[in-house]
């Protein structure tokens, strides 16, 4: 029962993955009563897993496949997106990063704040990450190579048009929440 804990978690190689990738302390805003706390957030099992599986996969693959990763309600799901987005801007394949820029797209105003935030409040520099309010947005962030940009699926056919080709040699990792809601 403990194998897990000692060569997945314990070992030195991982568990100094864990600190500087996964371990945080994070500040949270109470919307009631405005009070900040400070929590520690540490990946469960399913959470450290995914992440890792699907970085291996990029490693050693490239851009160009799809994946598919399911968690239950309260599992830690905007976590997750946070921690793989955040290890995808330096994941590299053949000597050279494997994406010039990473977009998240969900298909709700308040999943995407949520979203932004958690992946603001996860890495270092907060200036990694553009949150495209307006399909104008979308469309300089896009052209500008931003790293992470976070938005709605609804902005997305008032640009395709101005950016169709213009980015064709570029790779981008496209991470959807909530896909089953919005795969139309």
């Amino acid at each position: 029962m403990t194998d897990y804990l000692w060569r997945r978690i314990l070992a030195p190689e991982s568990l100094a993955g864990i600190i500087e990738n996964y371990a945080q302390i994070v500040t949270e805003k109470n919307p009631t009563t405005g009070k900040k706390t400070k929590k520690a957030i540490f990946p469960r099992y399913h959470q450290i897993d995914a992440v890792r599986c699907l970085l291996a996969d990029v490693t050693k693959n490239g851009a160009g496949r799809k994946y598919l990763v399911q968690h239950s309600a309260g599992s830690g799901k905007s976590n997750s997106i946070a921690w793989l987005v955040h290890q995808l801007t330096e994941t590299a394949y053949h000597e050279r990063v494997a994406f010039d820029s990473i977009i998240v797209v969900t298909d709700r105003i308040i999943l995407d704040d949520q979203l932004s935030q958690t992946i603001k409040s996860f890495l270092q520099v907060g200036s990694t990450v553009v949150h495209a309010d307006r399909s104008g947005d979308l469309r300089r962030a896009i052209t500008a190579g931003r790293k992470i940009i976070v938005t709605t699926v609804q902005k997305f056919p008032y640009i395709l048009d101005d950016i169709g080709t213009e980015h064709q040699g570029r790779r981008f990792a496209i991470v959807i929440d909530e896909a089953h809601s919005s795969q139309g």
